[in-house]
């Protein structure tokens, strides 16, 4: 039984060098492009999941950020008290000062009232030069990227979002290569830069290999960090883009080869050939890709071409050190010695020395026994290397050597031996041992430089193909040992359908990987975060993690998810739901990981229908009018579940009274007169679709008219502006005007006026904060025109304060303005505007 353990996940940083054309010249912008979507939803964090968004500048790279954090990189820690006390921030994480870096903090900050347009405005104006383009995935990451702008330009200090650091993109599932084929190559062939996609690649085509989806659980497993030296002895490295990134030539790069190979013909580049097919780096959009690109370190060893050229190379690999201790070696060449000569050697001395065949075996099993897998081409001629099971005239070196694991060819897209390839009928250790592609895509070399990718055949390939999957195999586990990936590639191997009678293992990466990570037989665990209940009418989302089988949380691009019912929409792990009925439902989410297996959760939700809310803004209770006097209904109702979101919305009104008055009436704001003196009950009601209402009264006296009447208002509005301009509001910078005049019935002139306000909390919409705040002095021009910002008496308005409820001051408060026309004779009317939302804290 293999002993269990566990490794740290890793993150695994790809840079991928692009070469971006000057940018047009213009002005900063910062816009919304709903169709962008972060790669996940939500990312861990110390106190749970933290949302995620996207941006793309004009180099079209994409970046993920986390939502309500910037990185500030300043030695002055008054800037940063200034930014965190203007915006409310908190500091999660911080760094020292390293050599020429300044200390860097994670700062936590909302910065919703953030005003992107009136930002870079203000930046553009200041600063000509600013220029770019960047698309964001939504308006709260506009705002954050414009308060980063801001505080940069401000402070001059760095301020960055968060971005996430996700893994390279063959997690995805998709790699780009090279961008196009050879024409020279077969046309029935076709081609695509995906290696996700390549028949010898993917799982489900014939050959079913499984290497795509073998990295992406090297991924899922924090593996492929883990890294496998592999020694290739050939002869024609050209240096390119495709080697991996830590590479060692013993001797000179970019030297071709002077050796021919099967069939005479002339192949300078074959040792960067090999090299690709064993591990091409993937996603690059150059060349092509090959097994252990993500994982192999490349130890490149120019071969003689000659017997004694193998010898001292074996021995090197024991004795000298600038090999640098590889674990697998390729050999994807071969000659066959013939066993007359094999035999007259042995007994031209008498049998007490090896024969050259046992020679190099004796190299070769030094070698194993150091810990390292060799791997040799089975050979190009469609020989059988075992003489169809009789006496073998030959050794096929180093195909049939001891501790040598011999490879043969598929034909493309096929199970079957191409027939090029050598192959075996026996089930012995010198024999074919497993079968590799004997097509694969290759890249640029020196001799066709365009970045094309073109077929290759021969076991050439095949051998250093499989020797990239133990590389993977390593990977997986660097505790094994080169017998136990050995056993782990022989026997998980698909068996049969080679057509040859011997060994017809095919080479299976995916099981082998599966194998060497202990992956279990337990499927995904599924975990549900969501509210217990839901606002009818409004977006209600849920979040589902799910933990592979490495204990990881495993995104949607490994682990899909399947939400039944379907949501209206979803982003990376979150389903957005949104019902119009109430009642309760069943949410069911289910996902599959990469072996096939599932796992599933459900979670209970409950639709809320809440009672709209109606408030009565004039008249006010135990207010008196006269017999006949225009009487001002002013009221709101508003409902959570109605109007756009996030809600509430405003729905319908009625008020109620006695019908000798003429009730009910429809509407919010109504004018009524009373022709009967007596108290009166006013109540104003609102009901929602569903049928729930709501009710606010107030009680009023009518009395007779008094000898002398008060002025009637007969002109009162409309408020302007009437559109709100900040956050479903006005900014307390607005400047709010209306028309207003009155009469007097007797004549009692001069009709003087006053315009005076009440507020509410700003953290509580119902509870006054300061009542009849006169606004104006007593004019003979009833007209309003008032900016809170340079009128805000009594405090009228409130800012940060402690003892005022400034912690709630970006709420903004509710304001009622009221005017009151008095005659010369101190009789007094009034009408009141419904009440509009003021902030005098906005972020901007």
């Amino acid at each position: 039984m293999k002993h269990l353990w566990k490794l740290a996940l890793v993150s695994v940083l790809v840079l991928i060098a692009a070469c971006n054309g000057q940018r047009p010249n213009g002005t900063a912008q910062i816009v919304v492009d709903n169709t962008l979507t972060p790669t996940q939803a939500t990312v861990p964090g110390p106190d749970g999941p933290r949302p995620v968004a996207r941006m793309v500048g004009e180099s079209g790279i994409a970046m993920d950020f986390v939502l309500g954090e910037l990185i500030i990189s300043t030695d002055d820690p008054a800037k940063l008290n200034a930014f965190l006390s203007r915006w409310g921030g908190q500091v999660l994480s911080e760094t020292e000062k390293v050599g020429d870096a300044p200390k860097t903090y994670q700062v936590r900050l909302n910065p919703s009232g953030a005003q992107v347009e009136a930002i870079l405005q203000r930046l553009n104006q200041s600063l000509p030069d600013l220029k770019g383009r960047f698309s964001t995935s939504s308006p709260e990451a506009a705002q954050l990227l414009a308060v980063a702008l801001s505080e940069a330009n401000q402070e001059k200090m760095t301020v960055t979002p968060n971005f996430v650091v996700l893994p390279a993109a063959i997690a995805d599932g998709i790699t780009t290569e090279a961008p196009t084929r050879s024409s020279l190559s077969p046309a029935d062939i076709p081609y695509t830069p995906n290696a996700f996609n390549w028949t010898y690649m993917n799982r489900g085509s014939a050959q079913d290999i499984g290497v795509g989806e073998a990295w992406r659980l090297l991924e899922r497993a924090g593996r492929l960090s883990n890294r496998v030296r592999i020694m290739i002895l050939d002869g024609g490295f050209a240096l390119n883009n495709d080697f991996p990134a830590t590479r060692q030539v013993v001797g000179s790069w970019n030297e071709p080869s002077l050796l021919q190979c099967s069939g005479g013909n002339s192949c300078p580049w074959h040792g960067t050939h090999v090299t690709t097919a064993a591990m091409g780096r993937p996603d690059n959009g150059f060349g092509v890709a090959g097994p252990a690109g993500p994982v192999g370190e490349l130890l490149a060893v120019p071969f003689q071409g000659d017997f004694i050229g193998i010898i001292s190379t074996l021995e090197r690999i024991i004795t000298a050190t600038l090999f640098g201790n590889p674990k697998i070696i390729n050999m994807s060449f071969g000659f066959e010695l013939d066993l007359g000569w094999d035999i007259a050697v042995k007994v031209a001395c008498l049998g007490l020395c090896p024969s050259p065949s046992e020679v190099m075996d004796g190299f070769a099993v030094a070698v194993s026994a150091t810990g390292k897998l060799l791997f040799a081409a089975a050979g190009n001629e469609g020989k059988d290397v075992d003489n169809g099971g009789g006496i073998e005239g030959s050794t096929h070196i180093p195909c049939e050597l001891r501790s040598v694991i011999c490879v043969g060819g598929m034909a493309h897209d096929s199970t079957a031996r191409d027939l090029g390839s050598n192959f075996g009928t026996k089930r012995d250790d010198n024999s074919v041992d497993i079968y590799g592609p004997y097509w694969v895509w290759a890249g640029p070399d020196p001799e066709s430089p365009a970045n094309e990718a073109r077929l290759r055949a021969g076991t050439s390939y095949s051998s250093p193909f499989v020797a990239g999957v133990a590389a993977l195999v390593w990977a997986a586990n660097p505790s094994l040992s080169a017998s136990q990936v050995w056993a782990i590639l022989r026997d998980t191997a698909h068996v049969g359908g080679v057509g040859v009678g011997g060994f017809e293992r095919r080479v299976n990466a995916f099981a082998a990987v599966s194998r060497a990570l202990e992956v279990g037989s337990s499927g995904p665990s599924v975990a549900l975060s969501a509210a217990s209940t839901a606002d009818l009418n409004r977006e209600w989302s849920i979040t589902a993690n799910v933990t592979d089988f490495a204990g990881n949380n495993c995104p949607p691009v490994f682990c899909p998810l399947t939400f039944d019912p379907a949501p209206t929409r979803t982003v990376g792990n979150t389903a957005y739901y949104r019902f119009n009925t109430a009642a309760s439902r069943t949410i069911r989410v289910t996902t599959r990981d990469l072996l096939g297996r599932e796992g599933s959760a459900t979670r209970e939700v409950t639709v809320i229908n809440t009672a709209p809310v109606v408030r009565i803004d004039a008249p006010s209770n135990g207010d008196s009018f006269y017999q006949g006097q225009t009487v001002n209904l002013v009221g709101t109702a508003t409902d959570l579940n109605e109007g756009p979101d996030p809600g509430p919305g405003p729905i319908a009104c009625r008020w109620e009274g006695s019908a000798a008055d003429g009730f009910p009436r429809t509407g919010c704001n109504l004018s009524v007169t009373f022709s009967t003196t007596g108290s009166r009950t006013l109540t104003l009601r609102a009901t929602d679709p569903q049928g729930l209402s709501s009710t606010a009264s107030v009680t009023i006296n009518i009395t007779p008219p008094p000898a002398n009447l008060p002025p009637n208002i007969n002109t009162f509005g409309p408020l302007s502006p009437s559109t709100p301009n900040y956050s479903g509001g006005f900014t307390w910078t607005t400047t709010f005007t209306a028309p207003a005049s009155a009469t007097d019935p007797e004549g009692n002139t001069p009709i003087t006026y006053i315009w005076r306000a009440t507020s509410y909390r700003p953290d509580n919409d119902s509870v006054v904060w300061r009542s009849n705040v006169v606004l104006s002095t007593s004019t003979t021009t009833g007209n309003l025109s008032w900016t809170p910002s340079t009128n805000n008496p009594s405090d009228l308005l409130v800012g940060f304060s402690s003892t005022a409820p400034g912690n709630a001051c970006h709420n903004g408060q509710l304001v009622r303005l009221e005017l009151v026309a008095r005659d010369s004779l101190n009789n007094e009317s009034t009408r009141s505007f419904a009440a509009i939302r003021i902030y005098r804290c906005t972020l901007d």
